[in-house]
């Protein structure tokens, strides 16, 4: 845990002048008894074992957390779905003081203090936002600074909750990974019996995801976050949906590593133009295979032209041409997290093959014409996959139903379009930023992403902070 709580108190330091600027008066205090409240009344000898303060209770804290809990807690809205999005925090939430802790209520307040400046367009509050993922930071490096103190579900959660926050509301040059090493440590303290009960498999699922994106987002080897995961997985039973799914999920990230590592080496040792030709094709192969992972009635989905669509009513938003319409946003988020890893394997592909095109010597002119086919293949491929990642936008915003039809704003409900938003928000940026997507595909990304911006509470209100 030392490297965690380095890498956490390097991050709670930047945040130390936004804690001491906040304005004390509507500050949760730091010797408030919370002995009153049935929010937060447990075991307070237990809790004084930690020097933090507890977060009082206030009307406005109540506000913060309820709306938190409301934009982000989806329960499973059908058999075939995933069991929910966090819908194991509200029991966390309410066992933490029990267990001593109070990182967890502090990194929820910050989310819901941050989702509500959003809405209220408030500077005190994202001041309050700030004060809050603050003192979560310090909380949470006080509770690992106790030896005898397990990974539990309690902290684990805290660290999802607090990369979600920096996520939706702080710019990824300050904290780019700042929780990921620390993540990754935790998973593996806890080891491969966390994948045997339900709420340890759905908090294992919550992080992992975000380590993978990590990975292939910003090229980062998985040796030095957790190599074991795979073989963890492995040896699951794969009849089970959600095992099958992981299974294929790190698959799809270990053919993007692969492709990652061929263009390291092109870059640094200078690979044979044939040797580079080879290995490239048999990556083309690898991503062939995963074509064909994504069958069988779980995971069919209807396509309908929008023409079908408008006829049920008026709409706000342009729509794509073609959409999708899948059994839950659970399955589009699958389908997207596949879609978008074969994405950025496809990236690196073409920049392997701008290496070796770019060559040109006199004996590329056997095999340039078939490098060149190569290259037109990925690309058509990638412009095809952000197609497909953008015709998933209408219902994981929430502007059709799983039955295309048009929903009223009566009828929508705030978890799951802000929930559907926050899972398109990872491919949606990589899109909005693929040179080789089309001009058209990239304005319908940008478009989209203001609207992730506006479902899931990402602000400018945070200050300079917030510009993500």
């Amino acid at each position: 845990m030392l490297a965690f709580r380095s890498e956490n108190e390097k991050t709670a330091k930047k945040f130390g002048a936004s804690r001491a600027s906040v304005d004390t008066s509507t500050a949760p205090t730091d010797n408030t008894s919370i002995s009153t409240s049935p929010m937060f009344a447990d075991d307070m000898v237990e809790a004084e074992r930690y020097t933090a303060p507890l977060p009082m209770v206030t009307p406005q804290d109540e506000q913060a957390v309820s709306s938190f809990f409301d934009r982000f807690i989806g329960c499973p809205c059908n058999d075939r779905s995933t069991p929910g999005f966090l819908d194991c925090l509200p029991g966390l939430f309410k066992e933490v003081n029990r267990e001593g802790r109070s990182a967890l209520r502090w990194a929820v307040l910050a989310a819901g203090y941050a989702g509500l400046s959003s809405d209220q367009e408030d500077k005190r509050t994202s001041q309050l936002a700030l004060y809050c993922y603050g003192h979560a930071l310090s909380v949470l490096g006080t509770c690992l600074a106790d030896p005898k103190l397990d990974p539990d579900d309690h902290i684990l959660m805290t660290v999802v909750i607090l990369d979600l926050f920096e996520t939706l509301h702080l710019p990824n040059a300050i904290i780019k990974g700042s929780h990921a090493g620390g993540m990754a440590h935790m998973l593996r303290l806890r080891g491969p019996g966390q994948l045997q009960e339900p709420r340890g498999w759905s908090l294992f699922r919550l992080s992992h995801h975000r380590l993978q994106k990590q990975q292939m987002t910003f090229r980062q080897s998985p040796q030095g976050l957790l190599p074991d995961s795979q073989r963890w997985i492995e040896i699951l039973d794969a009849n089970l949906p959600s095992v099958q799914t992981e299974k294929e999920n790190a698959q799809i990230h270990s053919v993007c590593e692969r492709a990652r590592t061929l263009l390291d080496l092109v870059d640094s040792v200078g690979l044979h133009p044939e040797e580079i030709l080879r290995c490239v094709k048999e990556l083309r192969e690898c991503d062939n295979a995963t074509t064909l992972w994504r069958r069988g009635p779980n995971w069919a989905f209807q396509v309908k032209h929008r023409s079908e669509i408008v006829q049920h009513g008026p709409i706000t938003h342009v729509l794509p041409e073609y959409i999708q319409l899948h059994p839950d946003i659970w399955t589009a988020y699958e389908w997207n997290y596949h879609r978008t890893g074969r994405i950025i394997l496809h990236r690196h592909l073409l920049e392997c093959l701008a290496r070796l095109l770019g060559t040109q010597p006199a004996h590329l002119d056997n095999f340039s014409e078939e490098a060149e086919c190569i290259r037109r293949t990925s690309l058509a491929i990638i412009r095809n996959l952000a197609g497909e990642v953008l015709s998933t936008v209408p219902q994981s915003v929430g502007d059709i139903g799983h039955d295309g039809k048009l929903l009223a704003d009566s009828t929508r409900t705030t978890a799951w379009r802000a929930i559907g938003s926050y899972f398109l928000l990872w491919p949606i940026k990589i899109v909005k930023s693929l040179n080789q997507a089309t001009l058209e595909q990239r304005e319908a990304a940008e478009e989209a992403f203001e609207r992730i911006r506006k479902y899931t509470g990402m602000s400018t209100y945070l200050g300079e902070l917030s510009c993500i």
